[in-house]
């Protein structure tokens, strides 16, 4: 009989053992979450009608401030009252709470430890709504492994489950419900005739550049923009998208900040300012200052007169720090050649009197050089080869007083032009346009002209390279 029992008392052990240790894993090794839970059912917490509510109080780890109703779905944040806020986004975040759902519920009595590890003994976040008599309090705590956040409703003990629906705007700072608009600029509307001018200044740039709209005849081709100080030069196009985009930028910007005291504008970096950048736009000034970068690479900026700091990607101003040469267009005479009447070519002992005349049907120029007609299309290579000289530095024009080659292109209404290129070592020459210039190019590309010219007199081929 004895031995019949054996097996049977041996399993019965077993499974003493096993409820051991199923409690134990309950008990202690399983997330707390798991414990007390309705087993995954949503539970609804609010079914109130809160959009008309007398106040929001939000405390976070970043703010404390209050929106209060001035009027029927009208609020402001108090203290700043006359600061235009989006009731529309405060009105949705009234009705997420007066339809607050619970993903599940997590422990109805949680110790004073669990509490503490929830992150509700000091809530991230804690949400004060007064409606006419009533007070509802929301406090979030911290995020469970699923993404979710623990919360608790008023004096209620019971901790729950929610999504980030409410915290998402419960525990950013006010700033989110501000409207402002950094500037007045519609890329949609924008006209090219009503962006005059740009200036950037400031501690981190290298020169006061001013930039103006080039003022093109029809038959002109050109950059868009002129720079004008500290030189004159065609405007890179590059400084130009980089404008625009900058332009675009800054009409998106995050709010920061809605105190612009001159303490807080030094806090800042914004009363000495890395850039100072201005535009013109439908003969309105308007001014935005950058001043200090986060360590998270965004860069707070101020537009004079206004009430807000905001902040943007640091990247979109970094083109503002760049050398003179990088807000020039590489290439330095940029006249079509359906305008001139004649080029004269001088340097390295040979003179070259290049005469054009009117296009034939075919678009082709009646070209001669010294009096010898040649191949239309051979002097559109060497003219492209004078338009394509481009930039290497910005230097200064040295000792020399008497060009190695000049150019002298007298246009259809008779204006002269000229360029001339002084050699400052073996390598460059230093270039004037009209009596003035601040670059160098390569004296290879120089001494190239005279070439390609004694090219289009023998009539060989003239090769270019863009």
């Amino acid at each position: 009989m004895i031995k019949r029992l054996k097996p049977v008392l041996i399993l019965l052990g077993i499974a003493v053992v096993l409820g051991v240790l199923l409690w134990v894993l309950v008990a202690f090794v399983l997330p707390k979450e798991e414990a007390g839970e309705d087993k995954g059912n949503s539970v609804i917490l609010m079914q109130t009608d809160l959009t008309e509510a007398d106040s929001i109080e939000i405390k976070n780890t970043f703010d404390h401030y209050t929106l209060v109703q001035q009027a029927i779905d009208h609020y402001y944040v108090d203290g700043k009252k006359g600061y235009e806020v989006n009731n529309d986004e405060i009105l949705d975040f009234l009705t997420d709470l007066g339809s607050l759902t619970a993903s599940k519920k997590v422990i109805d009595a949680p110790s004073a430890e669990q509490i503490k590890s929830y992150g509700l003994e000091n809530p991230y976040g804690t949400i004060i709504v007064k409606d006419n008599a009533d007070t509802y309090t929301f406090k979030i705590g911290a995020t469970s492994a699923s993404g979710a956040y623990y919360m608790q409703m008023g004096n209620d003990p019971t901790v729950y489950l929610i999504d980030g629906t409410i915290p998402d705007v419960a525990l950013v700072a006010r700033y989110q419900f501000y409207t402002d608009v950094m500037i007045d600029y519609s890329e949609e509307s924008m006209d090219q005739e009503t962006l005059k001018w740009f200036e950037i200044s400031g501690t981190n740039a290298a020169h006061d550049f001013r930039l103006e709209m080039n003022q093109l005849g029809e038959d002109e081709v050109g950059a868009t923009y002129m720079l004008t100080s500290p030189i004159n030069h065609s405007a890179s196009m590059v400084v130009e998208e980089h404008i625009l985009n900058l332009l675009s930028t800054l009409t998106t910007a995050t709010v920061v900040g809605d105190d612009t005291t001159p303490e807080t504008l030094k806090k800042y970096g914004l009363d000495e300012p890395a850039y100072t950048f201005s535009f013109v736009q439908n003969n309105k000034v308007q001014t935005v200052h950058f001043g200090k970068t986060t360590e998270a690479g965004y860069q707070y900026c101020y537009t004079e007169g206004s009430k807000y700091i905001h902040n943007i990607e640091s990247s979109n101003t970094e083109f503002m720090g760049g050398k003179l040469k990088d807000f020039c267009e590489d290439m330095i005479y940029t006249r079509a050649a359906d305008n001139l009447k004649s080029i004269k070519v001088r340097g390295m002992d040979k003179t070259f009197q290049i005469n054009i005349g009117e296009k034939d049907d075919n678009g082709n120029f009646y070209v001669t050089i010294n009096n010898k007609v040649v191949d239309s299309e051979l002097f559109s290579d060497f003219y492209t080869h004078i338009l394509m000289i481009g930039i290497t530095d910005v230097g200064d024009k040295g000792k020399e007083t008497t060009p190695y080659v000049s150019l002298e292109f007298t246009l259809k209404d008779n204006t002269v032009e000229t360029m001339k290129f002084y050699p400052v070592s073996e390598l460059k020459c230093y270039c004037e346009v009209n009596g003035t210039g601040s670059f160098w190019v390569t004296t290879m590309n120089v001494e190239k002209i005279v070439e390609n010219a004694q090219k289009l007199y023998n009539g060989e081929v003239i090769t270019t390279e863009w």
